[in-house]
């Protein structure tokens, strides 16, 4: 299970991810991904949960790549690929 999904995401027509980019401009949309990454690896040492608020960071950060080169986000599809790295913010 992806770590940014859950059943409260699920069971909308449309999950909040695909909302958001649906009505925001994408300067808008790239700064919620952006500071989501930044959330989840500035807390990644603090709250116990290290391993998957990385997961976390890291999903933000595939659907920040995937944003970024014009793709609409299919959350139920778009999964952190296996061996995806942390690549920084460009």
């Amino acid at each position: 299970m992806n770590n940014i999904e859950g059943n409260h995401y699920v069971a909308s027509a449309m999950q909040p991810i695909q909302v958001m980019q649906a009505i925001m401009t994408p300067e808008q949309f790239s700064g919620f991904l952006i500071g989501n990454i930044i959330k989840y690896r500035m807390r990644c040492n603090h709250k116990g949960q290290h391993d998957s608020d990385i997961a976390k960071s890291l999903q933000y950060r595939y659907w920040y790549d995937l944003a970024r080169h014009g793709k609409t986000i299919e959350p139920d599809k778009d999964k952190t690929p296996d061996g995806y790295e942390w690549k920084g913010i460009e």
